[in-house]
């Protein structure tokens, strides 16, 4: 049985708002691929201004990409340490950090399995369904394990091949708990789907 096509045009779920000005991008995509850093730390490593920088760290706060994670002490005083956030990830990717560097990096800060096993199966996800999750975020502040579900089988709705499904549920696999609930979800979905189609 052959899939139905599934037009990838997605201008209907971009949120209203959501291209970031230049040097916005560029801290967000430096992020990606660093350790949190410290607004000085990040003006460093980018060779930029102080005062765009710090406006810029104040504007993706207030727009919950991202956070503070630390402190770093350094001559008797706190800084700031700054990360992405969950919305800040999706975020990044879809501004083309390289998803690889990211799960790593995401490792390290976040010692949470389902920030884990998020960043494992969104390395193949198509970029329509993380439109989709952005804006999941984006409503609740985070995702839930239900939602990542959802997205998988939203994501397998999209003309993905075998071999990336295969992919995407490797990296499922190393989390076993949540694997092992996974297919209870993704069963009580197809059988939810299963009685719609047979009334």
């Amino acid at each position: 049985m052959t899939k139905p096509k599934i037009s990838e045009h997605m201008s209907m779920l971009k949120i209203k708002g959501d291209k970031l000005p230049p040097l916005q991008r560029l801290i967000i995509l430096h992020l990606a691929k660093s350790e949190p850093q410290t607004i000085n730390e990040t003006v460093k490593a980018l060779s930029k201004s102080y005062k765009p920088t710090w406006s810029a760290f104040n504007s993706l706060q207030g727009k919950k990409l991202i956070g503070k994670v630390d402190v770093k002490e350094y001559r008797g005083r706190k800084y700031p340490l700054f990360w992405l956030t969950d919305e800040g990830i999706i975020t990044a990717i879809l501004e083309g950090a390289e998803r690889s560097v990211l799960l790593e990096k995401g490792k390290m800060v976040f010692s949470d399995a389902k920030v884990h096993c998020f960043l494992e199966v969104v390395e193949h996800m198509n970029p329509a369904v993380l439109y989709l999750a952005r804006k999941v975020v984006k409503d609740k502040e985070e995702l839930d394990f239900v939602d990542i579900m959802s997205l998988l089988v939203s994501d397998a709705m999209f003309e993905t091949d075998v071999e990336t499904m295969k992919k995407t549920f490797a990296g499922l696999k190393k989390y076993p708990e949540w694997y092992e609930q996974g297919k209870i979800v993704i069963e009580q979905m197809i059988e939810q789907l299963q009685q719609l189609i047979s009334d």
